[in-house]
C-alpha cells in the first residue's frame, strides 16, 4: 500500500515518466533512503536510469564521513551510479555571513543540478515529506509571510520532484522498518 501511495503521488503530479533519468538527492537519512528504494523499483519497472547524488557538507566531521560512506555503499549495492561532492560551507558562511542552512540548501541544489546536467537528466528527486511540508508552512506563518508563502513546498518545481510530499514521516519509518531498510541518523536533526 505504501509504494502504491507514492506511485499515485508521482502520477498525480506528473513527476516522472517512463525512461526518465532521475537524480536522487540522498543524504543517507530515513526519507532519502526510502525514496531511493522506491525510485529504484520505479526505474526497474518503467525503464530509465537512477543516479545517486550525495553532498558532503563538510560540517559534521566523522558523522558526515559516515553518511557519505553509507550512501556510496548503498548505491553500489543497488548497482547505481554515484556522485559525491564535498563542500566547505563553514568557510563560505564565515566569508559571506549568510545563513548556514540557506547556504547548505543552495549548495545541494547547485550540486544536484550539476549532476543532472552531467547525465542529461530529466528530474531531480528529493525526499521532502508531508511533515516537512507542515513545518515549512508553520515557519512561514510564524515569520509573517504573505498568502504566497503559505503554499509550502511544491510537489513539482521545474525539474525538481518530491514523491514523498504527501506521505507522513511515520509512514516512511514504518515502511523502512517493515522492509529492514537501514539509514543513518543526523545528530544535528535531533
Amino acid at each position: 500500500m505504501f509504494v502504491e501511495k507514492i506511485v499515485h503521488t508521482i502520477k498525480k503530479y506528473g513527476m516522472l515518466s517512463e525512461g526518465d533519468t532521475i537524480i536522487a538527492g540522498v543524504s543517507g537519512g530515513l526519507d532519502s533512503i526510502v525514496l531511493l528504494h522506491i525510485l529504484d523499483g520505479f526505474v526497474r519497472d518503467e525503464g530509465g536510469q537512477l543516479i545517486v547524488a550525495h553532498l558532503h557538507h563538510g560540517l559534521r566531521g566523522e558523522e558526515a564521513d559516515r553518511d557519505e560512506t553509507f550512501v556510496a555503499e548503498r548505491a553500489k549495492k543497488l548497482g547505481l551510479v554515484y556522485r559525491c561532492r564535498k563542500a566547505e560551507l563553514s568557510s563560505r558562511v564565515k566569508e559571506t555571513r549568510e545563513n548556514l542552512q540557506a547556504a547548505a540548501r543552495d549548495e545541494r541544489y547547485r550540486f544536484f543540478e550539476s549532476v543532472r546536467e552531467e547525465f542529461n537528466g530529466d528530474k531531480i528527486a528529493l525526499g521532502h515529506n508531508a511533515d516537512d511540508q507542515a513545518e515549512t508552512v508553520l515557519m512561514r506563518i510564524v515569520r509573517g509571510c504573505g498568502i504566497k508563502g503559505l503554499a509550502g513546498i511544491p510537489p513539482v518545481r521545474s525539474n525538481i520532484v518530491r514523491p514523498l510530499i504527501e506521505t507522513r514521516r511515520s509512514e516512511i519509518a514504518a515502511f523502512a522498518a517493515s522492509k529492514g531498510i537501514s539509514y543513518v541518523e543526523d545528530s544535528s536533526n535531533k
